[in-house]
């Protein structure tokens, strides 16, 4: 509400005087009540039920000028834990619609049913936390999302037979509200009530169903539970964290239809531009600074004599994971606050940062990460960080075998996806195995390498929305060897940052509207395979070409056998057989660029890939 406020203040002195000015009134008089009291900016709360209603009946939409919805599934994660557990989960702001804006275009929510009806408001701040819950609360979108009821509450036993309701604070919430993507193997798995209440899970979009789903709950596991005791446990919960999903109150502010474009500008611009919370790092900088241990400089000093952390916006807190980890084999924020002390600060920073510094060399070296945009996950960077400082004490032919296997964790971590959620659970449990394993191959290795697990069919169907894969295999065409479409030479990070090379489409996305596939549905131009590194010169060129039209030209400019190679640098075959840039054939080009990119998965993380060929 802090920031809202502040925005407001500057919204104040952008609006005319007319719009403001009571007859009567002089400058003075206005003034003061102008600072006295400001009904027009009141915050009004409003429950979430009530909001996502208004998004469905379309009263409620998107300037389009906003852009579209872009949070990872784990902020949605976040969203909902702070809402189950009471905690503030910010301000909406919104501009009512009348006669002097309604000249500005207008968009429903994602997932929203389409509307020809203006809406009645836009929403100027909260279009990722509205689009996220009205997805996850209606069961639609990229993901579906589901609450561990186990991790909720003790079961009745002959110790506790009444079983108890656990409290916020002491529900690990990573892995009480998980997710899987809508067509995957896992999430088909539970599309069933029976299949989600046999495991004892419950869908969020069922939340307005609890009273159905805890009869069934009760029935099938009547065997196992008292009914009676099990039915009032699970209202408890559902009254502690089920009902806030319907009844929590988000504070809303409304500017006036005729607040001037100026002022909204502002708005829009200060809104994206500041704000920053307080968290983990201001906290323990405070506890620590009688104990002469002085975070703030500590930290300074580290991206003064590391500039990669600076190039790659490591945030301080993950510092403090690592250090946490060294100390205490674990990475969550309540341990980071609770037992991190400011001693184990000052056993553990220097080679906790300089493990950083170093990790990000060697990802960016030998694992293709030449920019920021290409590291799928900055939290793997802290177990690797934690055990760096032992790597690097080992010398001559064994640091090959150490290093090789360090980045086959990473690959391996990537292409599972494995720190999609429960980000620093798995962090915790990976050091505790990278430790020995990285330096024995004897020992038990992390998950991600023994339990690696990808399909073909997610690889292809993933999109630009999965950052995880779609870095990584971007990152991996720089690992096969990636060539610069423009000059010929192999990227860098330091070409890649001169040249501004950035991931633009294959089959550029002008082309690709208005086309159907074999089934006569849409195109999806954002898949990751229709992606590669391109120099902007280059991607001017393609512009909205037919990809027949821009690699002819590239051909006939650089000889075939020159773009054949570059081309396949980035794990793209075009070779003269049924080339599918000769018949623009989108299909064709992302199963033969599927099939380059799994063989070179399957390279890097030492495993097979279900539906591949080899995994055949």
């Amino acid at each position: 509400m802090q920031r809202i406020n502040a925005i407001i203040h500057q919204v104040w002195f952008t609006i005319s005087e007319d719009q403001l000015r009571p007859e009567g009134l002089g400058a003075h008089d206005m003034t003061a009540g102008a600072y006295d009291a400001d009904p027009v900016f009141q915050a009004t709360p409003q429950h979430v039920d009530y909001l996502l209603q208004r998004i469905h009946a379309g009263s409620l939409a998107i300037p389009d000028f906003q852009r579209d919805f872009t949070w990872e599934p784990r902020r949605t994660a976040t969203l909902l834990r702070s809402m189950m557990s009471r905690f503030p989960a910010g301000t909406f702001l919104f501009w009512a619609r009348g006669s002097d804006n309604e000249m500005f275009g207008w968009r429903e929510v994602e997932g929203a049913p389409e509307k020809t009806t203006p809406p009645q408001e836009l929403v100027l701040d909260g279009q990722q936390r509205l689009t996220s819950l009205y997805r996850a609360l209606n069961g639609i979108g990229d993901e579906r999302f589901y609450l561990s009821i186990p991790d909720f509450l003790t079961f009745p036993s002959p110790t506790h037979p009444q079983g108890a309701l656990k409290d916020p604070q002491d529900v690990d919430f990573e892995k009480a509200i998980f997710w899987h993507t809508s067509d995957s193997k896992d999430e088909k798995a539970l599309t069933e009530r029976s299949d989600r209440i046999s495991k004892h899970i419950l869908a969020v979009s069922e939340h307005k169903q609890f009273d159905e789903w805890l009869d069934d709950y009760a029935d099938h596991h009547a065997s196992t539970m008292d009914r009676k005791t099990t039915k009032s446990l699970l209202r408890a919960f559902r009254d502690a964290y089920l009902s806030p999903l319907r009844s929590y109150g988000f504070p809303v502010v409304t500017l006036p239809s005729n607040t001037r474009i100026e002022a909204v500008a502002t708005v829009f611009e200060t809104l994206n531009s500041t704000g920053k919370p307080l968290g983990p790092f201001e906290l323990l900088t405070a506890r620590y600074y009688p104990e002469s241990v002085h975070l703030r400089d500590l930290w300074d000093a580290a991206i003064a004599d590391y500039e990669i952390l600076r190039e790659f916006s490591i945030d301080a807190y993950s510092i403090l994971q690592a250090i946490t980890l060294r100390a205490h084999n674990s990475a969550q924020r309540s341990d980071v606050l609770r037992k991190l002390t400011a001693s184990d600060v000052k056993a553990h920073w220097e080679p906790v940062v300089r493990g950083f510094a170093r990790v990000l060399e060697l990802v960016q070296d030998e694992c293709g990460v030449v920019s920021p945009k290409l590291l799928p996950y900055s939290m793997v960077l802290v177990p690797l960080a934690a055990v760096w400082d032992e790597v690097s004490k080992i010398k001559g032919p064994d640091q090959i075998n150490v290093l090789g296997r360090l980045k086959q964790f990473f690959w391996c971590t990537v292409f599972s996806t494995n720190y999609d959620q429960g980000a620093n659970s798995q962090a915790g449990a990976d050091y505790a195995k990278l430790k020995h394993w990285v330096f024995d191959s004897t020992q038990d290795a992390p998950e991600a390498v023994t339990d690696f697990e990808l399909s073909s069919g997610a690889i292809r169907s993933a999109t630009t929305r999965r950052k995880a894969l779609y870095a990584g295999i971007l990152a991996l065409t720089v690992v096969s060897g990636a060539r610069d479409f423009h000059s010929g030479k192999k990227l860098t990070a330091a070409k890649v940052r001169a040249d501004k090379v950035d991931s633009h489409h294959i089959f550029p996305k002008a082309f690709l509207n208005g086309k159907l596939d074999e089934e006569g549905l849409p195109f999806n131009s954002e898949l990751a395979l229709n992606r590669a590194l391109i120099d902007p010169i280059t991607n001017k060129a393609i512009g909205s070409k037919a990809p027949s039209a821009y690699i002819g030209s590239l051909r006939d400019a650089a000889g075939e056998q020159e773009i054949a190679e570059i081309l396949g640098s980035h794990l793209i075959d075009a070779d003269e057989d049924h080339d599918p840039f000769l018949t623009d054939d989108y299909s064709a080009f992302i199963d033969r660029r599927l099939d380059d990119v799994v063989a070179a998965i399957e390279l890097v993380t030492k495993s097979e890939v279900a539906g591949s060929v080899a995994g055949a």
